[in-house]
């Protein structure tokens, strides 16, 4: 079964993104000039907050289960797809719209055909989109519009769903929105 185009251009910026945006909220004031602590980080600070992440993971912290997985994805300090697809599917099954996505995309296989899961894929790219993120509903109105990955074609439910992301200033859905008959 062949990937979309959109599944394939759009989560990779996705995940990018959200690492940095979620390292860029969590990063401490920059220091002033001439302060001590202008100093890089030691791999001891690192491993200290990675610790401190897996803590707050494991009491059931969503965005820190998300991060967790994501780092495991990109491969800090490892890369672990199984990792990875652990803390995304705690967060995601608990609500966590950006994990849901993300466990999408782990599960269209790309990265790795042994995680290629389109049941599972459709379930958490659903999940995501229901729960109002505009990157999910933008890729399942494509999916509708040609009726691919197991979904049936359906131009109106396409309409619905760029709508939808186009109303949360969804650049390429407000596009898709334009070109529709």
């Amino acid at each position: 079964m062949a990937i979309s185009f959109p599944i394939r251009a759009v989560l990779p910026a996705l995940l990018c993104a959200s690492l940095l945006l979620g390292g860029c909220a969590s990063q401490q004031p920059e220091p002033q000039p001439g302060s001590p602590s202008q100093q890089p980080a030691k791999p001891a600070e690192s491993s200290a907050n990675l610790a401190n992440l897996r803590s707050q993971a494991n009491r059931g912290d969503l965005d820190s289960q998300f991060q967790l997985g994501s780092l495991y994805f990109v491969g800090k300090p490892d890369k672990d797809l199984k990792q990875a697809e652990y803390w995304w599917k705690r967060a995601a099954d608990k609500g966590h719209a950006m994990a849901a996505v993300s466990l999408a995309y782990l599960y269209t296989g790309r990265d790795n055909p042994d995680f290629g899961n389109p049941p599972q894929m459709l379930k958490y790219l659903n999940q995501s989109a229901a729960g109002g993120n505009p990157m999910a509903q933008h890729i399942l109105g494509n999916l509708y519009l040609r009726g691919e990955q197991g979904v049936p074609q359906d131009p109106n439910q396409a309409k619905r769903l760029f709508s939808s992301a186009c109303q949360q200033n969804y650049t390429a859905s407000c596009t898709a929105l334009q070109a529709l008959p």
